[in-house]
């Protein structure tokens, strides 16, 4: 029998830091390439405004190739503002350790250099700058938003919320593919209980598509069995759990002149068709399905009164 709506396995890939951060058009367009080889749609996460006066709207040559993108089956969404320090928070811990920190003195570091500026005011200023680039970009305002290195306070939802965006990918179900980007492969972390792997409301008034890790990020050749085993078993329990599998992947590195990532998300992709007989899709079509009640939502009030309610991590 054919699986209902509900139990179909989503499989949607998420690409970080095309633009501002990232502008370079071939690195772009390596991307593009291997997605449409391998008959993938991809979410790119767009960062709209970057050092030296560069901004979305104006690099006519930059766009095409985006809206080449979109022609092709591929979705472009929102990735904050310019990518800055602390631009709307600290960092989640995992994000802070990856370099072998220690999380609590760059959490106390980043407040003393930025928390002034943590403010919802500032955020909604900063979210309409951001949105206006988008729209003006593509014609249509992004539908989710997704901070640079997930920076993020309880503040920045509620400037979400009130500049009339609905969804952010913010949370990470299983930081651990942090850890291996450091090289602690005996790491006794494991998924995140206040995060589970499908969308669920953050806030009363906004719904996260939480990511499930990063494996393809700094790959060499030899690492790339060990990330990819991490992934492997993500995809598993993700759908044991009927949950959703979204991807992060980062552009300079699917997109770079060596092919470790691409090694890597290619296997990934293909266990996914070949063992779970999955749907690719992109994050525009999950919302669809969200908005269609095809994917349920978890309730707010459900998930407060077990404790799942926001954190910082």
């Amino acid at each position: 029998m054919p699986s209902s709506p509900q139990s179909q396995k989503r499989f949607v890939v998420t690409v970080d830091d095309p633009g501002g951060l990232i502008q370079g058009i071939p690195t772009l367009q390596r991307v593009m390439d291997f997605f449409g080889e391998e008959s993938v749609p991809a979410s790119f996460f767009v960062v709209p405004r970057g050092q030296g006066g560069w901004q979305l709207d104006r690099q006519e040559e930059w766009l095409a190739v985006a809206q080449q993108a979109e022609q092709q089956g591929h979705d472009c969404q929102l990735h904050g503002l310019d990518h800055g320090r602390y631009e709307f928070g600290p960092y989640p811990s995992f994000v802070f350790a990856m370099g072998g920190d220690d999380p609590q003195k760059r959490l106390h570091e980043a407040r003393q250099e930025s928390g002034h500026l943590w403010r919802r005011d500032l955020y909604v200023e900063k979210l309409e700058t951001a949105i206006g680039i988008f729209d003006r970009a593509f014609g249509r305002k992004p539908q989710v938003l997704r901070t640079g290195a997930l920076a993020q306070t309880a503040e920045l939802y509620e400037a979400v919320a009130e500049v009339g965006m609905r969804y952010v990918s913010n949370k990470i179900v299983n930081p651990r593919g942090w850890e291996y980007i450091g090289g602690r492969y005996d790491t006794a972390v494991d998924w995140d209980p206040q995060v589970p792997p499908r969308p669920y409301y953050l806030t009363q008034d906004v719904i996260n598509l939480p990511m499930i890790s990063e494996y393809a990020w700094q790959l060499t050749p030899e690492k790339i069995a060990r990330h990819l085993a991490l992934a492997v078993e993500d995809l598993r329990r993700v759908y044991e759990a009927d949950g959703v599998f979204l991807l992060i992947c980062h552009v300079q590195e699917v997109g770079a002149e060596h092919p470790h990532s691409r090694v890597l998300l290619h296997r990934l992709l293909e266990v996914a068709r070949e063992d779970y007989q999955v749907t690719f899709m992109t994050v525009r079509e999950l919302i669809g399905d969200i908005e269609s009640g095809a994917v349920e939502v978890r309730d707010y009030k459900a998930r407060s009164a077990e404790g799942g309610h926001y954190s910082e991590n």
